[in-house]
């Protein structure tokens, strides 16, 4: 076949993938038109198999399958555990925290912080939103930047008209009927991934000549540890560097796991609908890690690791299961990006726009201004693509800041209950500050400098709280 016609096959089929996908979101429109319940939450009505499928299809998201297959290709697939620590912490979260959520009804992260540090107005809510929302349009911006290597090299069109599109579809199907339409693509999604992963580390293989000539081209280039999970004698010291600083994070959750676990309809099914998906998540993050080290073996240019996905699928299988697989990994990163792009929306109508904009906000009301920050979070996420072309820094930046400011506060509001509003307000502006000067340039990210963050931050709360608890008992307050 013609490259012509292979861009015509490949037009025709995301055509008609995206066709699906927005008639599979019209479909609940009715459902959720007039209620912000079934919008946000499902009506708090899902079952295992949804709740299952929509976390392993968040998770499991593009700008992961691209980012570490590049990176293994690169540096070894023992970069499987930077990708993959966020998912053991989930267990944590899964056993510490989502019956005490369900428990004290809290759909969101920044309705625990106002119960729990309510003085001064409630204005611990802005800075709580600000760290979930940051997070949440890297994330996003990540996902935009991992599709944006597909369009370019499938379509041949810049990188800028490409996360374009990718908007303008992605925030499009997530604005028509919420938690729904999310979920239900998900359950489609989901399935296409995990096909699309095995199927890359299968080919892998095959092209690749097979497991002994694999061996064989990296014990010639004297490289063979690039083929072990643990590669480095002081692999203790990548685990302090690298991977408890982005994995604490995880024990607070993303804002969509939140949602998740209000709108589960049992305690078991939030519970096993969140460790299940965990536990598949850790063994499908193997497939790109392995596929990314035996492309190698076929694509040895050093240069443009970000493509190595796309240029083996295009140049080494045939253009109607290269088109497939790439589908598959096209499903990764939307699934996961209109869950960001909805737990945003969600963030700003709930925590900020019924507070400060409306305190007596309808359904309908509410349900607009979810939409609309949908549109402002994949606006955002689209300037962070097209500014930040490292999708890993792009990540590390949105964990690393949001952590820098949540996690001391975060776990305070769970078990340190002489933690004081003003405590904590002091102790998230020191950690702002300081990821200024710590993270702010994207070239030299070092995870490592967030145990200095979260070291003055737990020192400022603590110190801070236990004077102002003193001078309350005085009748002296700030």
């Amino acid at each position: 076949m013609s490259m012509q016609g292979v861009s015509e096959l490949a037009v025709f089929t995301v055509a008609l993938y995206i066709l699906l996908l927005f008639l599979l979101s019209a479909f609940f429109i009715k459902k959720v038109i007039n209620s912000y319940e079934e919008f946000s939450y499902c009506g708090r009505s899902l079952t295992l198999f949804f709740i299952f499928s929509t976390y392993l299809g968040t998770w499991i998201g593009g700008g992961t399958i691209i980012g570490l297959s590049s990176w293994a290709y690169a540096s070894g697939v023992s970069r499987y555990w930077i990708f993959s620590v966020p998912y053991f912490f989930g267990f944590f979260f899964a056993l510490l925290f989502i019956r005490k959520i369900r428990r004290n009804n809290l759909g969101s992260v920044t309705e625990l912080f106002v119960r729990q540090f309510p003085h001064y107005g409630g204005i611990i809510r802005l800075p709580v939103i600000f760290s979930i929302l940051l997070r949440n349009v890297t994330m996003v911006g990540m996902q935009f930047s991992a599709l944006s290597y597909f369009v370019m090299y499938g379509f041949g069109i810049s990188r800028n008209l490409a996360i374009l599109i990718i908007f303008i579809i992605l925030t499009g199907y997530t604005c028509l009927s919420g938690l729904w339409g999310v979920v239900a693509t998900d359950v489609v999604q989901g399935f296409l991934q995990t096909l699309g992963l095995v199927l890359l580390f299968y080919f892998s293989i095959k092209v690749s000549g097979g497991f002994g000539r694999i061996v064989t081209f990296y014990e010639n280039l004297d490289i063979q540890h690039h083929l072990n999970l643990v590669s480095t004698e002081n692999w203790w010291q990548e685990i302090g560097k690298y991977l408890l600083p982005i994995g604490i994070f995880f024990l607070i959750g993303d804002q969509g796991d939140w949602q998740r676990v209000i709108s589960s309809k049992t305690d078991k099914v939030a519970l096993w609908g969140y460790v299940l998906p965990l536990t598949v998540a850790l063994l499908w993050l193997l497939f790109p890690a392995y596929s990314g080290v035996f492309q190698r073996v076929r694509l040895i240019s050093e240069g443009a690791a970000e493509y190595i996905t796309y240029q083996f699928l295009f140049e080494h299988l045939s253009p109607s299961l290269g088109i497939f697989i790439l589908i598959c990994l096209m499903a990764a990163i939307m699934s996961s990006a209109d869950s960001f792009l909805l737990a945003s929306g969600f963030t700003f109508a709930n925590d900020f726009a019924r507070i400060y904009i409306n305190k007596k906000a309808s359904d309908k009301e509410l349900i607009f201004w979810n939409r609309f920050f949908v549109l402002i979070a994949g606006s955002f996420g689209f300037a962070f693509a097209i500014l930040i072309e490292n999708i890993i820094n792009l990540w590390l930046f949105g964990i690393l800041v949001s952590n820098s400011l949540l996690f001391i506060p975060y776990l305070s509001a769970w078990f340190f209950k002489k933690a004081t509003t003003l405590g904590v307000l002091v102790a998230m502006a020191a950690s702002a500050v300081l990821s200024l000067l710590f993270f702010g340039n994207l070239k030299t990210l070092n995870p490592s400098n967030l145990w200095i963050v979260l070291a003055v931050n737990i020192s400022f709360l603590t110190v801070i709280s236990m004077a102002d608890q003193r001078l309350s008992r005085r009748g002296r307050l700030f």
